[in-house]
């Protein structure tokens, strides 16, 4: 028999899987830059959360039981906290640094350079001053702000909306009782806007009237600043409560922070 003829034995392959017609070739690169995504990303989480979890760099549990609360005083303001405190102390006005403390909160969250936005108190552009500068003009302001205060027999609330809204609050509260209220800052505003009135989603704002304020100044502005002033003084008692446990010993607490009032 010729070559040719020749039947050549051959071999049966093992069958095919059924679903092997759909397959696709491994990516093996993609698969290893995927791998690499995932562990890079829980590397950056685990580096990031101590920052995430430190709110506030009192680690205390006084501090770590409010760290997550909108009203809490922001990092940056601590920053000028001394400067306000030796500043209220040479203007005879200690006894407000706290209040001083939550208006900068509210003017700025201490962030950029005129932090308690003191420029126009002195007929000067918006943000013309340094933070030093204006921590010392914003104190110095609101120093003279409760002596008029205080001569004309207003409220400290009265005294507060005034550095928002300039002295001349203080005289029209004089002329209405001199006691502060809602209506009497909003009426301010009104006046003096126009009656204009603009979008304001803050949530006091939206509980009070759907989100709108009248388009001067803030008509708010006494609600913040005592909404963030009542979350220091809990915060303080908080500390004071943990520091008085620490130490059995001592017999005697420090007595928890309130609001001051005009002249004291």
């Amino acid at each position: 028999m010729t070559l040719r003829n020749r039947k050549m034995s051959t071999i049966t392959p093992p069958p095919i899987p059924a679903d092997a017609l759909g397959r696709q070739p491994v990516n093996w690169t993609k698969k290893f830059m995927s791998l690499f995504g995932c562990l890079a990303l829980i590397a950056g989480f685990c580096l990031f959360l101590p920052r995430l979890l430190a709110d506030h760099p009192d680690s205390s549990p006084a501090a770590a039981s409010i760290s997550s609360d909108p009203w809490a005083i922001s990092d940056d303001v601590y920053t000028y906290e001394e400067l306000i405190t030796n500043t209220a102390i040479e203007y005879g006005i200690e006894p407000y640094k706290d209040i001083l403390l939550c208006i900068t909160q509210v003017e700025s969250a201490g962030s950029g350079q005129d932090v308690m936005q003191a420029s126009e108190s002195l007929d000067l552009p918006l943000d013309s001053l340094n933070p030093y500068q204006s921590v010392r003009q914003g104190v110095s302001y609101f120093a003279s702000l409760l002596q008029k205060g205080n001569e004309l027999g207003v409220d400290l609330d009265c005294v507060i909306q005034s550095y928002n809204y300039g002295s001349g609050f203080l005289d029209f509260a004089a002329q209405n009782g001199g006691s502060y209220t809602f209506e009497l800052a909003q009426e301010f505003a009104r006046i003096h806007s126009n009656n204009e009135k603009v979008d304001y989603p803050n949530p006091i704002a939206v509980e009070k009237n759907g989100g709108y304020r009248y388009n001067y100044g803030n008509m708010f502005y006494v609600q913040l600043v005592n909404r963030y002033l009542d979350r220091l003084h809990e915060k303080q008692a908080l500390e004071s409560q943990a520091e008085a446990s620490s130490q059995p010993d001592q017999s005697e607490q420090s007595p928890q922070e309130t609001r001051p009032e005009v002249g004291e």
